[in-house]
Protein backbone atom coordinates (compact mmCIF):
# COMPACT_ATOMS: atom_id res chain seq x y z
CA UNK A 1 0.00 0.00 0.00
CA UNK A 2 1.03 3.32 -1.01
CA UNK A 3 1.22 5.95 1.59
CA UNK A 4 -0.02 9.79 0.87
CA UNK A 5 3.43 10.62 1.36
CA UNK A 6 4.98 8.24 -1.06
CA UNK A 7 2.07 9.16 -3.46
CA UNK A 8 2.54 12.77 -3.68
CA UNK A 9 6.39 12.44 -3.81
CA UNK A 10 5.99 9.93 -6.78
CA UNK A 11 3.04 12.20 -8.51
CA UNK A 12 5.27 14.83 -9.05
CA UNK A 13 8.31 12.33 -10.12
CA UNK A 14 5.77 11.52 -12.63
CA UNK A 15 4.68 15.10 -13.73
CA UNK A 16 8.53 15.79 -14.62
CA UNK A 17 8.58 12.49 -16.49
CA UNK A 18 5.36 13.25 -18.26
CA UNK A 19 6.95 15.97 -20.25
CA UNK A 20 3.86 16.93 -22.31
CA UNK A 21 1.68 16.85 -19.55
CA UNK A 22 -1.06 14.23 -20.84
CA UNK A 23 -1.46 12.49 -17.44
CA UNK A 24 0.20 9.22 -19.40
CA UNK A 25 4.05 8.70 -20.15
CA UNK A 26 5.20 7.54 -23.56
CA UNK A 27 8.60 7.43 -25.24
CA UNK A 28 8.45 11.04 -26.39
CA UNK A 29 8.26 11.54 -22.96
CA UNK A 30 11.36 10.26 -22.42
CA UNK A 31 12.92 11.43 -25.79
CA UNK A 32 11.72 15.08 -24.86
CA UNK A 33 13.57 14.43 -21.42
CA UNK A 34 16.75 12.91 -22.64
CA UNK A 35 16.73 15.65 -24.98
CA UNK A 36 16.14 18.70 -22.88
CA UNK A 37 18.93 17.57 -20.43
CA UNK A 38 21.27 17.32 -23.31
CA UNK A 39 20.69 20.66 -24.82
CA UNK A 40 21.41 22.57 -21.08
CA UNK A 41 24.45 20.99 -20.61
CA UNK A 42 25.01 21.41 -24.67
CA UNK A 43 25.62 18.08 -25.28
CA UNK A 44 25.35 17.83 -29.36
CA UNK A 45 23.85 14.65 -31.28
CA UNK A 46 26.75 12.42 -31.19
CA UNK A 47 28.44 13.36 -28.62
CA UNK A 48 29.58 10.67 -26.05
CA UNK A 49 27.21 12.79 -23.01
CA UNK A 50 24.62 12.80 -25.82
CA UNK A 51 25.30 8.70 -27.12
CA UNK A 52 25.17 7.40 -23.17
CA UNK A 53 21.95 9.72 -21.87
CA UNK A 54 20.33 8.81 -25.08
CA UNK A 55 21.19 4.96 -24.68
CA UNK A 56 20.14 4.90 -20.68
CA UNK A 57 16.65 6.92 -21.46
CA UNK A 58 15.83 4.67 -24.69
CA UNK A 59 16.58 1.74 -21.60
CA UNK A 60 14.41 3.85 -18.87
CA UNK A 61 11.75 3.26 -21.67
CA UNK A 62 12.24 -0.52 -22.59
CA UNK A 63 12.06 -0.94 -18.83
CA UNK A 64 8.93 0.65 -18.18
CA UNK A 65 7.29 -0.32 -21.40
CA UNK A 66 8.43 -4.17 -20.53
CA UNK A 67 7.49 -4.18 -16.93
CA UNK A 68 5.34 -1.32 -15.92
CA UNK A 69 3.01 -1.17 -19.31
CA UNK A 70 0.51 -3.88 -17.33
CA UNK A 71 -2.05 -3.41 -21.03
CA UNK A 72 0.85 -3.05 -23.09
CA UNK A 73 -0.86 -0.13 -24.64
CA UNK A 74 2.30 1.91 -25.29
CA UNK A 75 1.51 4.20 -22.42
CA UNK A 76 2.76 4.05 -18.64
CA UNK A 77 0.04 5.51 -16.37
CA UNK A 78 0.75 7.04 -13.05
CA UNK A 79 0.24 3.94 -11.01
CA UNK A 80 2.06 1.79 -13.60
CA UNK A 81 5.06 4.06 -13.25
CA UNK A 82 4.64 4.08 -9.32
CA UNK A 83 4.73 0.10 -9.16
CA UNK A 84 7.87 0.16 -11.70
CA UNK A 85 9.69 2.76 -8.67
CA UNK A 86 9.01 0.80 -6.01
CA UNK A 87 10.94 -2.01 -7.54
CA UNK A 88 14.15 -1.95 -6.24
CA UNK A 89 15.85 -3.37 -9.11
CA UNK A 90 14.33 -1.16 -11.20
CA UNK A 91 15.87 2.20 -9.28
CA UNK A 92 19.32 -0.11 -9.07
CA UNK A 93 19.80 -0.59 -12.89
CA UNK A 94 17.22 2.23 -14.43
CA UNK A 95 16.88 4.94 -13.02
CA UNK A 96 19.44 5.28 -10.76
CA UNK A 97 22.86 4.92 -13.95
CA UNK A 98 20.09 7.94 -15.96
CA UNK A 99 20.08 10.09 -13.54
CA UNK A 100 23.76 9.87 -12.55
CA UNK A 101 24.62 10.37 -16.39
CA UNK A 102 21.81 13.35 -16.47
CA UNK A 103 23.74 14.76 -13.57
CA UNK A 104 27.32 13.96 -14.72
CA UNK A 105 26.84 16.22 -17.95
CA UNK A 106 27.21 18.92 -15.45
CA UNK A 107 30.62 18.03 -14.77
CA UNK A 108 32.04 20.90 -17.27
CA UNK A 109 35.35 20.40 -17.07
CA UNK A 110 35.25 16.54 -16.76
CA UNK A 111 37.27 16.69 -13.36
CA UNK A 112 34.74 13.73 -11.97
CA UNK A 113 32.69 15.99 -9.36
CA UNK A 114 30.83 19.06 -9.33
CA UNK A 115 31.43 22.12 -7.99
CA UNK A 116 29.55 24.71 -6.72
CA UNK A 117 29.66 26.75 -10.18
CA UNK A 118 28.46 23.70 -12.16
CA UNK A 119 25.33 22.91 -10.11
CA UNK A 120 23.89 25.86 -9.74
CA UNK A 121 24.79 26.48 -13.96
CA UNK A 122 23.12 23.23 -13.84
CA UNK A 123 19.62 24.11 -11.83
CA UNK A 124 19.51 27.44 -13.06
CA UNK A 125 19.11 25.55 -17.04
CA UNK A 126 15.92 23.85 -14.97
CA UNK A 127 14.63 27.07 -13.58
CA UNK A 128 15.79 26.58 -10.37
CA UNK A 129 16.01 29.34 -8.04
CA UNK A 130 19.82 29.91 -6.95
CA UNK A 131 18.40 30.06 -3.49
CA UNK A 132 16.84 26.75 -3.75
CA UNK A 133 19.66 25.29 -5.95
CA UNK A 134 22.26 26.59 -3.02
CA UNK A 135 20.43 24.93 -0.22
CA UNK A 136 20.09 21.38 -2.46
CA UNK A 137 24.15 21.46 -2.74
CA UNK A 138 24.65 22.20 0.66
CA UNK A 139 22.69 19.11 1.61
CA UNK A 140 24.07 16.91 -1.17
CA UNK A 141 27.90 18.00 -0.15
CA UNK A 142 28.07 15.92 2.87
CA UNK A 143 31.61 16.48 3.60
CA UNK A 144 31.54 19.99 3.07
CA UNK A 145 34.41 20.08 0.41
CA UNK A 146 32.56 22.35 -1.87
CA UNK A 147 32.19 19.42 -4.68
CA UNK A 148 30.25 16.72 -5.10
CA UNK A 149 31.48 13.51 -5.74
CA UNK A 150 30.43 10.35 -7.65
CA UNK A 151 29.34 8.84 -3.83
CA UNK A 152 27.47 11.94 -2.78
CA UNK A 153 25.78 12.36 -6.40
CA UNK A 154 24.42 8.32 -5.91
CA UNK A 155 23.55 8.73 -2.18
CA UNK A 156 21.17 12.26 -3.69
CA UNK A 157 20.02 10.37 -6.74
CA UNK A 158 18.88 7.23 -4.20
CA UNK A 159 16.94 9.59 -1.91
CA UNK A 160 15.23 11.52 -4.13
CA UNK A 161 13.62 8.16 -6.16
CA UNK A 162 13.04 7.00 -2.23
CA UNK A 163 9.16 8.39 -0.96
CA UNK A 164 9.86 10.83 1.45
Amino acid sequence: MVSQAERGHFQAMFRKVDVDGDGVIEQVDIDQLVQAAAVRVGAYPGSPNWRRVTALGNRMWQELSNGADADGDGKVTAREFVAAYRRPEFLDQVAVPFELAVLEMADADNDGRISLVEWLTWQEAKGIPSSDALKEFQQIDADGDGFLSHEECVQHVKKTYTAQ
